[in-house]
């Protein structure tokens, strides 16, 4: 969502909770998968990266980060791109950012593995997405457009991230605790073996 209470929210609260506070990117390489309007490429850039670069397909979305982060110069770039073909040498990044994108990608596990693919031995894949649990609920189906054909558990974004070759070093998952347990999201990090 491209709105200004997402973008306040992934300053604020996911930023540092997921991956830190300033200076918690310095000296890196980041790529951002599913950029959108380039909100996060800032917020990167403020953590210390020295490079950042966000893909995503819409290319209206595109022109709006291009225009957000033109005055960072060559410090960032950001094309249309496809989470499932990543355009980058293998091992060209230190980190990769989700910030909640995955689960419109149709095929999440081939994404994950081009993420697995462009990270250097040692790098980082943060990721924070909404699992199936909540996108599937009627109210969340009623208020907003998420593919249902394309929403994955834990369990299933767990086991891909290890047959991409990612190791899990942190996890979170996230849900209602009141009743039944319902699994709604997950926050973590994974490294590249």
């Amino acid at each position: 969502m491209n709105n200004p209470v997402r973008a306040a929210s992934q300053r604020w609260i996911e930023t540092p909770l997921l991956i830190g506070k300033d200076g918690a990117l310095a000296g890196q390489r980041v790529l951002e998968v599913g950029c959108g309007r380039g909100v996060g490429l800032e917020i990167l850039l403020s953590l210390g990266a020295t490079h950042v670069t966000g893909v995503d397909l819409d290319p209206r979305m595109v022109a709006l980060a291009q225009k957000r982060v033109a005055r960072y110069g060559s410090r960032a770039r950001a094309p249309v791109g496809d989470a499932e073909a990543l355009d980058a040498p293998d091992g060209s990044f230190d980190v990769v950012v989700d910030y909640g994108i995955l689960h419109h990608v149709p095929n999440w596990p081939q994404a994950l593995r081009q993420i697995a693919r462009v990270l250097k031995p040692g790098g980082v894949f943060y990721f924070e997405d909404v699992l199936k649990g909540f996108v599937s609920a009627w109210p969340i189906r009623a208020l907003f457009d998420h593919p249902q054909d394309t929403q994955f558990t834990g369990r299933e974004f767990r086991a891909e991230l290890e047959a991409a070759g990612l190791r899990v070093s942190r996890w979170r998952s996230l849900g209602i605790r009141s009743g039944p347990p319902a699994e709604w999201g997950i926050a973590g990090q994974a490294d590249k073996r």
